[in-house]
């Protein structure tokens, strides 16, 4: 029988609160406490609240209870003191910390909110993944039961009210300790049709990034294989270690197992993975490969990192979707400071292309660079200190004439081995002269020692090289304010002298066999990649280049330069466009705007204006589409080993059809050979609780592979699954 109802609104509703501490958050006499924690209190807000008889609390209207990082909002909340049970009436709303949410229509809870039972409720993990429960029974901090239940992480409207995958269980348990949700006579169904019963499943809630279970499958279909698939099994072996393993099965006899380990440490990460697979593409052979990276620090700025990599055979990789046309093995400790760089490497070079004979290339190569800047006492300006070890080794030497020998390099067999030892002294200062002309002045001074063995006569065995070099450059920036149009232009011709001994002295290039004309070597000393060449003579690099800002956002720019030389020293490959007493003209544009479209060109051109190399990009990015596009054209050059010109157009763009559809197209054309390389088709689907990847792919045969390949990828994640975070969702009503 109620004795009093006194109506608590305004600020009588801080009564009411106080009121509530004093029922819930006061010991009980006689009852053990420890001292030395914190009481916890909780507090009540509602629009109307009263005492029925000697323990019975009854709030109504808009009801909020909060207890430690609990909040609880309801119709009508009864607490009964003498047996601390609170009795809640719905539509209620239970938020346990910041990642959990329950929705329910009735419940009873202990004081604390830990225990008790919710009824016809919809619990909500990180606003993804939800469990609807005919039950839902509190067990403690730890455990939540729920009975007869349906989950997914898809949005369920009136329109849709089949999802498009869910999960149907008797039972389900949530351990919120190790955030895992186990599952009792699991049923799978996509599209509300079951496709797979399991008696017991454990997924991670969405708050676990990293825990020990199945991963999404993809299946294959190419012609090496036949119809494959691919199951990842991650293994949570520590906070910071975890390992993957990814069984590979296709109906043509292919067994593979892939398997990666990582680990993390203080000062690093390591990484260490491989395949072993047995197929019909090589019947009754073994194949596989194996990697190994890592990046550690090593105290005092040094940091060693590493990326080694050793195949079985040359297409092992490309048979398993890793193709490269050479593999590169290294280990380097290197420190980079402000006015210093020290770095020490081993490398191992491996070709995977037909052609070649790894035996006989220069692969295995060995370097220690020490480089320094400071500035110049007395003189001014700024010094360059570089002091360079290098060796290399091919394991067979090989008679093969330099194709083709150019005046002072020698023909006869490649060295088996060398070693050299460079220093690089620089200096250089720039001053401001009258008219606003830019003036600069250097000196550079290189000094070689070249160690060679297994010549075959064709060169000494060791041989020490001087170079001396004086340069004096001019620049004039012309600028421009803006124009009856806005726009701003800048105006800067440059012209830059370098005098050199006329004497090259023949070695064989090795590092050196590439040599480019482009607008970052325009204005160097030479255009040689490495020491085991410089160049040399009197010569002068000339330039200009002219730039427009306009107002509207967008800029263009055009360069244009060339090399003139007193005397053809035939250093160079007549091949090349830096052969001759004067080089080939560079041209070079590139044309920017706001709207993410980029155009940029290089070309070279002869002394009569015939175009020789060319390379043009096109790069266009949008919020609904991209744009990849390149052309390249390059003349033939035995000794870049490169026997036949080559021509090539590839394309690359990607549209998003809608927010779930997105589709992408690519391909390589060789113009040259008037053939196709490279030719893809993708598609995408991804809403908020799902993601489809399908690609189709057909490589033809190229210099790594003799027989063309065709490859089809489908790919299956379902989102709001730890790890797996969804996209954010979109309410019924949106279009």
């Amino acid at each position: 029988m109620r004795r009093h109802r006194p109506a608590v609104e305004g600020k009588r509703r801080l009564a009411a609160v106080l009121l509530l501490v004093l029922l819930l958050g006061v010991p009980r006499a006689g009852m053990a406490q420890d001292i030395s924690a914190e009481p916890q209190f909780a507090t009540l807000v509602a629009d109307t609240m009263f005492i029925d008889g000697p323990s019975l609390l009854v709030a109504e209207g808009n009801v909020e209870a909060l207890f430690g990082t609990t909040r609880l909002r309801a119709r009508r909340i009864r607490y009964d003191r003498s047996s601390e049970q609170i009795a809640i009436d719905g539509p209620l709303v239970l938020y346990d910390g910041s990642d959990v949410l329950i929705l329910a229509d009735q419940a009873e809870l202990s004081q604390d909110f830990e225990r008790g039972l919710i009824r016809s409720a919809r619990v909500v993990f990180d606003e993804q993944l939800q469990i609807a429960a005919g039950s839902v029974e509190r067990l403690g901090p730890r455990f939540t039961e729920m009975t007869n239940v349906v989950a997914s992480s898809c949005e369920i409207c009136a329109d849709r009210p089949t999802p498009l995958w869910e999960i149907r269980a008797r039972r389900v348990v949530h351990d919120d300790a190790e955030q895992q949700v186990y599952f009792e006579g699991a049923q799978f169904r996509l599209f509300g049709l079951p496709v797979a019963y399991i008696p017991r499943l454990r997924v991670p809630d969405p708050r676990l990034e990293r825990a020990t279970g199945f991963l999404g499958p993809r299946f294959t279909l190419d012609t090496g294989h036949g119809v494959g698939l691919r199951t990842p099994y991650f293994i949570v072996l520590g906070t910071n270690r975890d390992l993957t393993l990814t069984p590979f099965i296709a109906t043509q006899g292919t067994r593979a197992q892939e398997f990666r380990y990582r680990q993390a440490f203080a000062t690093g990460m390591l990484e260490l993975g491989g395949l072993v697979a047995r197929d019909s593409i090589r019947p009754g052979t073994t194949r596989g490969m194996a990697y190994a990276e890592g990046q550690f620090a090593l105290g005092r700025g040094y940091a060693l990192s590493f990326n080694l990599i050793q195949p079985t055979d040359r297409q092992v990789l490309e048979d398993y979707g890793r193709a490269e046309p050479r593999l590169t093995s290294d280990i380097t400790i290197e420190r980079i400071r402000r006015d210093e760089r020290i770095r020490l490497q081993l490398l191992q070079f491996r070709s995977l292309r037909l052609g070649d004979v790894n035996a006989t290339l220069p692969n295995q190569v060995g370097q220690a660079v020490i480089e320094r800047r400071f500035d110049m006492p007395g003189l001014g300006g700024v010094s360059t200190v570089r002091l360079e070890a290098h060796t290399h080794r091919r394991r067979q030497a090989t008679g093969i004439a330099l194709p083709p020998p150019l005046p002072g390099m020698g023909p006869g067999p490649r060295p088996g081995a060398v070693g050299r030892l460079s220093l690089d002294l620089d200096w250089r200062r720039d001053a401001v002269l009258p008219g606003g002309v830019l003036g600069a002045l250097g000196v550079h001074m290189g000094l070689d020692h070249v160690r060679l063995s297994e010549t075959g006569g064709a060169f000494p065995t060791q041989q020490t090289r001087l170079t001396p070099n004086l340069m004096g450059e001019l620049r004039w920036p012309l600028v421009r304010g803006a124009d009856a149009s806005g726009a701003t232009h800048l105006i800067e011709p440059v012209a830059q002298v370098i005098w050199s001994r006329d004497r090259v002295i023949g070695l064989p290039q090795e590092t050196s066999r590439m040599p480019e004309l482009d607008e970052g070597n325009l204005f160097t000393y030479d255009r040689f990649a490495g020491r085991d060449a410089r160049e040399a003579g009197l010569r002068a690099n000339l330039g200009v280049s002219w730039t427009r800002h306009d107002p509207d956002g967008w800029s263009s720019t055009l360069t244009l330069g060339r090399i003139l030389r007193t005397r053809d020293l035939g250093q160079f490959s007549v091949d090349t466009p830096l052969a001759g007493r004067n080089s080939h003209w560079l041209v070079s544009g590139s044309f920017d705007t706001v709207d993410g479209l980029t155009l940029s060109n290089r070309s070279l051109f002869t002394s009569d204006m015939r175009l020789e190399r060319t390379a043009f990009e096109l790069d266009w990015t949008t919020e609904r589409y991209a744009i990849s596009t390149s052309y390249l054209r390059i003349r033939s050059n035995p000794f870049e080993d490169r026997a036949a010109s080559a021509s090539e157009w590839s394309f690359d763009g990607e549209r998003q059809i809608d927010d779930q559809w997105s589709a992408r197209v690519g391909w390589r054309y060789d113009l040259a050979q008037q053939r196709a390389a490279r030719a893809s088709l993708g598609l995408n689907y991804e809403n908020e609780c799902l993601r489809v990847s399908m690609e189709v792919e057909r490589q033809f045969a190229s210099a790594t592979s003799p027989t063309p390949q065709t490859s089809l990828g489908l790919n299956i994640d379902i989102l709001g699954i730890g790890g797996n975070p969804s996209r954010a969702r979109r309410a019924c009503g949106a279009l």
